[in-house]
Formats: structure tokens, sequence, C-alpha cells
């Protein structure tokens, strides 16, 4: 059975058994209270009596008690507060009712029946009134009127409208999310897909959202993989096959040893070393085996700048401030996150040129300001750079594959950071690097 059917039947036949049980409860513990308020003739009879008693007289009041027993075979009795009798009354004799008095001719003495006893106050005097049911009557009025069926009905229907109303609000969103899944297993995702179920201020709503923002980031790994194999099949291409032209010449010129093929062959398998060892890593950043651990931001760019200067070879390296962050991640891929950004910085350094790396510190957050002296980046090329195999028009051949600031970005999105690269006024491209500081910040010891 569907989900929406199951809530719907227990929604309904919940409140049914409720609505239901109470009722039955309060009919078999007050079948007084309910004749009387669902008879009129039996719930005024009271009030007739007592009024016609009072501003007719005693006569008027038993004749009313007269056509009350033809019309509906009522009989009564009235009383004062002492409990004495102010009119003959019509109610049987009977031992049971305590009555001396003989019933009519011809009249039968009821063996069944139900026998009530009404209290009324004028507003001057206190009056009893002994109130006799015969079978017939109680059997008919002791059954449910129309009135009452068409109520209970009535009710069943509201309670049903209602229990649908509810099992589809309930229900419908989840097949939304059924059929978002699907989409998303078949690679197909859209975040429109959702629209209207994520504005829910429920926990339907949160389960929305999260099923969204993570189908997002799973819909947008599967199309950065598609792009990443079509990239990695066209950059392997290349060296794959000058080596095979290479290996093509030697085989039949057979050259010497030292022969400049030999070197060419050997750059070449270099070269694709270099990638392939990109690749990998690219890949294993979106693996997450190893817990988050505290890194001291301002030892690791420290640590990456020393290392930076020690490769570098003729530009300067200086590096300025301090953020006093401890920052919760990965201290190998923030390393090599900066070593990947600083590598650029020299790769496109002039001779003797600075590279100035600055930290800072900004509430919450730290940034990492990395500025070389090289000719930039064209403008419709800043929002590009970090995408995989991404290499602006115009850089010389060994200038790399554009895997190194792909990295970079990775990791750094990882660590819930942001990259982003601007022409620097005077020259130069600025890299920024913006880190949340979740692990708190470190205390000098004096």
């Amino acid at each position: 059975m569907r989900l929406f059917w199951k809530v719907f039947a227990v929604l309904w036949l919940a409140t049914l058994l409720v609505g239901g049980s109470g009722f039955l409860v309060s009919r078999a513990l007050q079948q007084d209270w309910l004749l009387l308020q669902f008879h009129p003739q039996l719930r005024d009879f009271a009030e007739g009596v007592v009024t016609r008693y009072e501003r007719e007289g005693a006569a008027a009041a038993q004749q009313w008690l007269e056509e009350q027993r033809r019309e509906y075979r009522l009989r009564a009795q009235l009383y004062d507060q002492s409990n004495v009798a102010l009119l003959a009354g019509t109610l049987p004799n009977s031992n049971r009712f305590g009555l001396d008095h003989a019933p009519a001719e011809g009249e039968q003495r009821p063996r069944h029946g139900r026998l009530f006893q009404l209290a009324w106050n004028s507003g001057t005097v206190d009056y009893q009134l002994m109130v006799y049911v015969p079978p017939p009557t109680l059997f008919r009025w002791q059954r449910t009127p129309f009135a009452l069926i068409a109520n209970v009905v009535l009710a069943m229907a509201v309670l049903a409208i209602i229990s649908l109303l509810l099992s589809r609000y309930l229900t419908r969103p989840l097949q939304r999310l059924g059929r978002a899944a699907q989409a998303l297993g078949h690679g197909r995702f859209e975040q429109a897909s959702l629209a209207g179920v994520v504005e829910r201020r429920d926990e339907i709503g949160d389960l929305s959202r999260s099923f969204q923002s993570m189908a997002g980031r799973v819909q947008s790994l599967l199309d950065s993989q598609q792009q990443l194999m079509r990239d990695i099949s066209h950059e392997l291409r290349s060296p794959l096959a000058r080596l095979r032209i290479g290996l093509a010449i030697g085989s039949k010129q057979r050259p010497a040893e030292d022969d400049p093929l030999w070197p060419r062959l050997d750059r070449e398998c270099t070269r694709l070393d270099h990638l392939i060892d990109d690749i990998l890593t690219l890949s294993r950043l979106d693996t997450q085996d190893a817990p988050a651990q505290p890194v001291e931001l301002d030892t690791l760019v420290a640590a990456t700048v020393d290392d930076a200067r020690f490769a570098a070879d003729q530009q300067r390296i200086e590096l300025d401030g301090t953020t006093g962050c401890r920052i919760d991640g990965w201290e190998d891929q923030l390393a090599s996150a900066l070593d990947n950004l600083l590598r650029n910085a020299l790769r496109f350094s002039p001779a003797e040129g600075l590279i100035a790396v600055s930290l800072r510190r900004s509430g919450n957050r730290c940034e990492i300001l990395i500025r070389d002296r090289g000719p930039g980046v064209p403008e419709d090329w800043l929002g590009r750079l970090g995408e995989p195999f991404a290499r602006v028009a115009g850089q010389p051949p060994d200038s790399g594959h554009g895997l190194g600031l792909a990295i970079a970005r990775r990791a750094i999105a990882r660590h819930n950071g942001s990259l982003s690269f601007t022409n620097a006024p005077g020259g130069g491209l600025q890299v920024r690097v913006a880190l949340p500081c979740g692990g708190g910040q470190v205390t000098k010891k004096s």
C-alpha cells in the first residue's frame, strides 16, 4: 500500500475510533441525557407543565398532561419541593413508582419502560417531576434518529476530506523527491525540479533542501568528471602521439645513444608522468577518508613559502602579516594548493621579480593574498582560471596542463573557502584565498 493511503487510512480510522468510542461511552454513561437532547417533547416537558400549573391552574396542567399521554404516550406527575403531589397526574399505578392510585379501567400495567425524575425551578418555587416513557416510545426514541445519522455521515465525510488533504500534503513532496532522485540517478538532475518543496518550513522542507544541495553537488561532480575525462583523453593524446612518432623513428633509423631523440622521448615520458600525477591528485581531493585535523595557517603558509623560495630561480618571495587562525582541514591538501599557486606565480614572474604574500584576518575569515609581477590574465579568462586543462591563449607549451590551479581551487573549496583572481593595478595577477577560521585562534607563547 502506498504511503499516501496508509497515512490517509491511519488518520481517518484514528479519528473515527476516537470520536466513535467517545460517543458510545457518553451514550452508555448518559443515556438519559441523550434522550433529553434528541427529543424535544421530553426536553421541554418540565417547563410546559410547570408553566401551565402556575399561570392557568391545576386543571389546565392536568389537561395538558392528558394530552401528552394521548399524543406522545408520556405519563407524568408533578410534585412540590416537599414531594407532595400537586396534580392527579397520569402515572400508572405501580409499586415500583411508590404510587397508591389505581390504573384507569382497561389500562394495562406496564412492565418495562423508563422513569425520569426531573427538577425544575420557576424562579420562586422548586418542583419535582416524574415522567414515565412506555416501552414502544422508549424503543422508538432510543433508535438513532435520522439527524444523528446525517451528522455522523457528514462528520465522516469531513474527516475523510481533511485526511485526504493532509495525506496529500505529506506525500506529494516525497513523490517529487523520488522523481528528483531518479533524475539524479540518470545524471539529469535540475534544481528547478524541487521548486516549492524547498520553500516549506518543516522537516520535509529541510530534507528537500539537504537533498537539493547534495544532488546539486553530485550533479556538478558528474558533469566535472565527464568533462575531465574528455579533457584527459585530449591531453593524453598529444604526448602519446609524440612518443609513438619517436619510437617509430627510432625503430627505423636506430639512432645513436647521443642522438637528441632520446632526451625528447624522456621529456615526453616525464610530461606524461606529471600529467598522470596531477590527475590522480585532482581525483583524490574528492575523497574524504581521513578526518579533518586542526591546522595552524600561519605555520603552514610560512613553510610553503620557504619551499617556494628554495625552488625559485631569481625571483624574490616576501611574506607579510599573520592571521593567528587555526583551520579544521587537511594540511597536505592546503599545502598542495598553496604550492601550486606559488609555482604558478613563479612560472609567470620575470627574472628578479617580486612575489608578495600577505596574511590578514577579517572577523571569522582569514585571507591569503599572492601577487606576482607577471603579464596578468585577460579579463575574460579570470573566471575560467581553476578549470581543469584551462590554459590562457599564448602560454608557452611547457607552462603545464592547467591542473595546478584546478587542484588549488578544489582543495580550497573542500575547506569551505573561496579562490578568486584579479589583475593587480600596475600589472601582475593577484590571487585571493579566503578560508573560515573554524578551529579558533592560535595563542602565542610568551
